[in-house]
């Protein structure tokens, strides 16, 4: 039990610092949690990307807009 509680605590711990190392305590302000969260959504998109190209041979061509 205590291994698996160590291992939640290590795991929180990696997650709740990772991508926003600052010099300023910003912990409680929104632009830091933002930052965090487009950090994971672009993340998230580049994994996308890749993983179709490398299992379904699919490219992203980007779309040209008309406006």
């Amino acid at each position: 039990m205590l291994k698996k509680l160590l291992l939640c605590i290590g795991m929180l711990s990696i997650l709740a610092t990772s991508g926003c190392m600052t010099t300023e305590p910003t912990i409680y302000s929104w632009p830091h949690h933002k930052r965090r969260i487009r950090t994971i959504l672009d993340d998230l998109h580049e994994f996308h990307v890749d993983f179709d190209r490398v299992l379904f041979d699919m490219e992203e061509y980007p779309r040209e807009l008309d406006y």
